[in-house]
């Protein structure tokens, strides 16, 4: 089994929620992006602490880390993962996740990153994610598809789910989640 894991794909396609599944299966630490890249009051830390950060986390012998960044970070994340578990879901699947899982955490004030809580003003102003994560979602699909196509992926193991009914079952044929309760 891999011991360095990313898991990457657009906002709400499941990547934390997997990532916390895999951890609690296989003993991996879980290192979620966000936990990295969020200051208090949804600020983001400078880039160079960001990065500094992540290549901290990542050289480690063994994690699941799960997030949806580009750039530097993403090659960080790809040089250092023995396998990249590829959520590539469509947006009708990920934007009912996201208004639920939004509402959810604005009702319930369920605390994020650096203490950060969305909350239901948040949610309808122009910085909320229900506005980001649908603007961006097919330019971060195009982003990972070119990034992870084979001939460009220079040899990393790409695990490309795209049907949202077919995660489980591979990452369980993978041994990467506990087998289905009969």
């Amino acid at each position: 089994m891999a011991q360095r894991i990313a898991l990457v794909g657009p906002v709400a396609s499941g990547k934390s929620t997997l990532a916390t599944a895999i951890a609690a299966h296989t003993g991996l630490r879980h290192v979620d992006l966000d936990d990295l890249f969020w200051g208090p009051q949804w600020t983001p830390v400078g880039a160079s602490d960001f990065h500094d950060a992540v290549r901290h986390a990542l050289a480690a012998r063994a994690w699941i880390a799960d997030g949806n960044y580009g750039g530097d970070v993403a090659e960080i994340l790809l040089e250092r993962a023995e396998l990249t578990i590829w959520l590539d879901l469509p947006l009708r699947t990920c934007l009912p996740r996201l208004i639920r899982r939004s509402i959810r955490r604005a009702a319930t004030g369920q605390e994020l990153f650096a203490g950060n809580r969305e909350t239901f003003r948040h949610l309808v102003s122009r910085d909320s994610i229900l506005w980001w994560g649908p603007a961006h979602h097919h330019r971060h699909r195009r982003r990972w598809a070119q990034r992870l196509h084979p001939l460009t992926a220079g040899g990393l193991s790409v695990l490309h789910l795209d049907q949202p009914a077919a995660v489980a079952p591979q990452l369980r044929a993978h041994g990467l989640l506990a087998p289905k309760e009969a």
